[in-house]
């Protein structure tokens, strides 16, 4: 499951002010006087410049998957974001690391403690919650099965090899996002985290494992009591990349998973010891210099469409001829059916006539023969 340090934060309202002050996130609306606003306080969002790519898209249409999560779905900062499948298990595992991950990605803010609450990377993005414990490599599948565009993981737990799984989500489509540390897997898109100052996290795995790096400290996310609480561990710097390639997938739906992973690894500014870090706009470059060359439309099935449906002519003149045989048969049978009594009445009538002439017989009377001249007498 999910994992990392969580710890809830009280915020008092003019903290928020003073933050919405200084730091001001240009998508994110003022709060209410008085009423904490944790939006101005996500330096995350700010740090990969998430709020550039908001005028194009929040994520609208994508769909992110979390095979192996459990969410608190009436969360406020999430709730009509979240879907939860219960094919592999039931929602009642680490909410708290769950839903911390899924606001991440996808939190559209309005906390019941807060009226500004906290957003994610792809506010408008949906989230695919599967929760499930032994069966995690089934949920991978499935979540690319149902249509996700992105797949989360969670923390790989020791022994787990799921190298088959994330090759078949990336063969139907997923671009699948994981944090570093784990089992080594070409598939996944392994993610270590960085703090305000770009340095790695406490207890980062080794550099060479890792392919990109994000925030992952200090983050202000969902938490407990329908209120927020903030989070550090690579598994978050994992969730802010999953909600970077939801944004980039919604504006290029044209790109192959490996492009848009191509796009956040190169499109990344220079990061602890040589590692690129996530950074949306230089992401976006990319992927749209590559999109360019990829059409959302195949161009020659539709040149093909319009000269005739790519139907060759012989095709239409076998197919007219085999119309035709089919009716001039159907004619010979109805002709057969209408000049053969169909109804049995030539049958039943010579029937009839046959027992009325055996009728006619039995009634006669037989013919008497009588001798000519008869006997004569002697006289």
């Amino acid at each position: 499951m999910l994992g990392g340090i969580c710890r809830n934060e009280n915020h008092t309202g003019i903290a928020a002010i003073a933050a919405v002050t200084v730091l001001g996130l240009t998508a994110a609306p003022a709060a209410a006087d008085g009423v904490p606003d944790f939006r101005p306080e996500q330096w995350g969002l700010q740090s990969v410049n998430a709020q550039e790519l908001w005028s194009e898209t929040q994520g609208q249409g994508i769909t992110v998957g979390l095979p192996g999560a459990s969410v608190y779905d009436d969360h406020p900062d999430l709730v009509d974001n979240v879907t939860i499948d219960d094919e592999f298990g039931t929602n009642d595992g680490d909410a708290e690391t769950g839903s911390a991950a899924a606001a991440l990605v996808a939190g559209h803010g309005h906390g019941m403690d807060a009226d500004g609450g906290v957003l994610g990377v792809a506010p408008d993005a949906g989230l695919l919650i599967i929760p499930t414990e032994g069966r995690l490599a089934a949920a991978v599948r499935h979540a690319a099965e149902s249509g996700a565009q992105v797949v989360l993981l969670p923390e790989i737990p020791e022994g787990a090899d799921l190298t088959g799984a994330t090759r078949d989500a990336v063969a139907m489509g997923a671009l699948v996002v994981g944090p570093a540390g784990g089992a080594a897997d070409p598939n996944v898109l392994a993610v270590g985290g960085i703090d305000e100052n770009a340095a790695l996290i406490p207890d980062s795995p080794e550099p060479g494992v890792m392919e990109l790096v994000a925030p992952g400290a200090d983050l202000e996310t969902a938490g407990p009591d329908m209120g927020q609480a903030q989070v550090t561990g690579t598994e978050y710097a994992a969730a802010m990349t999953a909600g970077a390639a939801a944004l980039l997938r919604s504006a290029y739906p044209q790109l192959r998973p490996e492009q848009v992973r191509a796009a956040l690894v190169e499109g990344g500014q220079e990061g602890p010891d040589g590692l690129p870090s996530l950074h949306l706009p230089g992401a976006r470059a990319l992927a749209a210099g590559d999109a360019q060359d990829v059409p959302l439309v195949d161009q020659d099935l539709a040149d093909r469409a319009d000269e005739g449906g790519g139907v060759p002519l012989w095709a239409w003149f076998v197919t007219g001829g085999a119309v035709l045989l089919l009716g001039l048969a159907l004619v010979v049978v109805w002709v057969r059916r209408s000049s053969a009594d169909p109804y049995g009445v030539k049958a039943q009538r010579a029937l009839d006539d046959a027992e009325i002439a055996d009728e006619r017989a039995a009634e006669a009377r037989p013919a008497s023969r009588r001798k000519k001249g008869g006997r004569r007498r002697r006289g």
